[in-house]
């Protein structure tokens, strides 16, 4: 069992308050990802956590037993916390072969030559590093350096993983091979892990749970799917997402059951057939809509074809169509299958239909309620 539990943990750098009293529980064996622009705290809660800060108050336990409570003065060094931490650079020793890098997490274990070789033999295995034993850091790829220092932490067992932006170095292609060969290594060593990044993407592809954090404070904790698709507020909506989501300014109008929204234009959006009580008339709200829930009409009245095709972006298997209305006033990212997208062309008027989304208060910024989802 490693569940990690924080309780009203504050971190400042001189006047800033990096973390401002943040409570969090980690349940064992989850995969939970600190997901957050820079600044915003993430990194300095995974140091926290590993020992690397000491916090200005608050607690953190695993299992029960504190590793730092200001009350109590327990702080733990690093070396005494059960865990093991990666780093965006490699921190390999240059003069060290791969067995030897390794091998050298196990310095003070007291384990016997041969427990050590054996270790450091289904370390190298798991992480793909057969044949390498011998090659030097800079004999290596990034991506291969990297693998090291995950192995070199996973040859002493660690309780814990902490993963500190640790595939940023690399390129696209390769950052997409280790995220599948990280999310098999806890998959196969069921151990805690803290991942901190910045890629929505990476969050969304590894996690079991995202924390979205901002200036500090946790925006939002749920699933890659609730994350994603139910956005507390409009920072997570804004943040989460690549292409970024549509987010559309206007008020709520009610009439003949259809509830809509209407632009500074006079012009109204429809979103969906069910009126909600919730949702009080002339309203000013923010509808979220990603841009795969946004349909192209093509065989509409020419009365209903509001907007025009300026712009498209082919991404392979899928299109973005950038969208405008005649008066420049709104602005749309739709995301469409290739297969789907034939005869759509720049220039040409297009009707819409929107499928599913999530509608915030604008003052505030908070969800007020979802529609068009099952």
């Amino acid at each position: 069992m490693s569940t990690i539990k924080i309780s009203n943990l504050i971190k400042s750098f001189g006047k800033t308050e990096v973390i401002k009293d943040m409570d969090l529980v980690i349940k064992d064996g989850w995969f939970v990802t600190f997901l957050g622009p820079s600044g915003c705290g993430k990194t300095t809660t995974l140091r926290c956590i590993s020992g690397l800060e000491t916090p200005d108050k608050g607690m953190i336990t695993v299992d029960g037993k504190a590793i730092f409570s200001s009350a109590d003065r327990i702080n733990l060094p690093p070396g005494n916390r059960s865990l093991g931490l990666v780093f965006q650079n490699y921190a390999l020793w240059p003069h060290m072969t791969v067995k030897q890098n390794i091998n050298f997490g196990l310095y003070k274990s007291g384990l016997t030559k041969e427990e050590k070789n054996q270790k450091v033999s289904h370390s190298i295995k798991v992480m793909g590093l057969d044949n390498l034993e011998e090659r030097y850091p800079h004999e290596l790829s990034g991506g291969q350096q990297q693998r090291v220092s995950v192995a070199r932490m996973v040859v002493v067992e660690p309780k814990i993983l902490l993963f500190d932006e640790p595939l940023s170095n690399l390129d696209a292609k390769l950052r997409m091979k280790l995220r599948s060969e990280l999310k098999r290594l806890h998959h196969e060593l069921k151990a805690t892990t803290v991942y901190v990044t910045h890629d929505q993407v990476e969050a969304l592809a590894l996690s079991d749970q995202i924390v979205v954090m901002n200036e500090g404070v946790i925006q939002q904790i749920g699933s890659p799917y609730e994350v994603y698709h139910y956005p507390k507020n409009l920072f997570v909506a804004d943040f989460v997402g690549n292409p970024q989501a549509n987010l559309i300014h206007g008020k709520i109008k009610k009439s003949n059951n259809i509830l809509g929204v209407l632009l500074a234009n006079e012009s109204k959006i429809k979103i969906t057939p069910e009126l909600d009580d919730e949702l009080e008339e002339d309203k000013e709200v923010v509808i979220n809509i990603r841009p795969e829930d946004i349909k192209i009409l093509r065989d509409c009245n020419d009365s209903e074809k509001n907007y025009e095709i300026y712009a498209t972006q082919p991404m392979g298997s899928e299109i973005l169509f950038h969208l405008i209305t005649e008066n420049k006033e709104l602005e749309l990212i739709l995301k469409i299958p290739e297969d789907q997208s034939l005869n759509l062309k720049a220039d040409m008027k297009v009707g819409i239909q929107i499928t599913r989304g999530n509608i915030m208060d604008k003052e505030s910024g908070n969800l007020i309620t979802s529609f068009g989802f099952k």
